[in-house]
């Protein structure tokens, strides 16, 4: 076990080290690069002066030493358009994207889990015809149509729920308050990941039912429920947390449109900000970030994968 988490924990170093390599290029060659950022009302002297400080005028392969350097220090630079250091913007920023996105997360994968499981067990009748038109829609609409749709039918007609932020003026930050502005864009974001869920949950569960060792227990005459929970489910489970870990790639890209519609203030708005204002360090930052949530949550995924099916050991 040991010397598989050390070795997801290279692989997942040099996957992080290759996002840093793409991410910072291409920002470097993106029309104008990183100069075009300087502040263009300023004087020539001043300019100048702005592209010494922020070492533009350097190589690219020296000035991404440089800020690779400050990286493995703790170190992602300085943002162009707000003078703050990037590190704090993101501690700012992230709480709220891990809020959305666990939220969203947990919700995906119950409802996934007890749709597919309800889409297995009546197999071709109406209920499993249901469920999968229901996956059928969640990935085939876009998220920022869908939170469109639901601003307009919650906020603005039924007015049940806020239309965007993630409090209240005059609130005080009450969780009940910070809870009504969670659940749009949590829901939303919730119905575009549950459809990849509930299919590997419905195919999981159909291959388990077909096992020898599941033929078994029912020719013992074990109730139906109990050889699906005791005996189907468990062993499902696995091909399920495998998805996670591709859901919560997808949980990233989704909630950069989602915090953009609901103004929610966190990371995949912040990126977004960063990009219209050719805020380069920000973007870096943002990405690395990103790239580092998504290895050690599928690193968190293998290892769970010994706890539910201990058949599986990882040498």
């Amino acid at each position: 076990m040991t010397s598989f988490v050390l070795r997801r924990v290279g692989l997942g170093l040099i996957v992080l080290w290759l996002v840093s390599v793409v991410t910072f290029f291409l920002v470097h060659l993106a029309p104008g690069g990183p100069s075009a950022a300087v502040n263009f009302e300023a004087t020539a002297e001043q300019r100048e002066a702005l592209l010494e400080q922020f070492g533009l005028n350097d190589p690219v392969l020296v000035r991404y030493g440089k800020w690779l350097a400050g990286v493995v220090r703790g170190d992602l630079g300085v943002s162009y358009n707000q003078g703050l250091p990037v590190g704090l913007l993101l501690r700012q920023r992230l709480p709220n994207t891990l809020t959305l996105g666990l939220a969203a997360l947990v919700t995906a994968t119950v409802l996934g889990i007890l749709l597919g499981t309800v889409a297995a067990i009546h197999r071709n009748g109406w209920v499993d015809h249901a469920v999968s038109t229901i996956s059928t829609l969640g990935m085939s609409i876009p998220g920022f149509w869908l939170g469109i749709v639901a601003i307009i039918l919650f906020a603005v007609e039924l007015r049940w729920l806020p239309a965007s932020g993630i409090v209240s003026s005059g609130s005080g930050g009450a969780l009940l308050d910070r809870l009504r502005h969670l659940v749009l864009p949590a829901g939303v974001l919730a119905f575009t990941l549950m459809p990849n869920v509930v299919r590997v949950t419905r195919s999981a569960l159909l291959e388990v039912n077909r096992a020898d060792y599941v033929r078994t227990a029912r020719g013992k005459g074990l109730s139906p429920n109990r050889v699906l929970f005791k005996h189907a489910f468990k062993n499902a489970l696995v091909p399920v947390l495998a998805v996670l870990g591709l859901v919560t790639t997808a949980l990233f890209s989704g909630s950069v449109v989602i915090e953009s519609v609901f103004g929610w203030p966190g990371l995949g708005r912040l990126a977004i900000e960063a990009a219209n204002g050719r805020d380069y360090p920000v973007i870096l930052g943002a990405t690395l970030l990103a790239g580092a949530i998504v290895v050690v949550v599928n690193l968190a995924v293998d290892m769970l994968y010994a706890v539910v099916d201990p058949r599986i050991r990882h040498d």
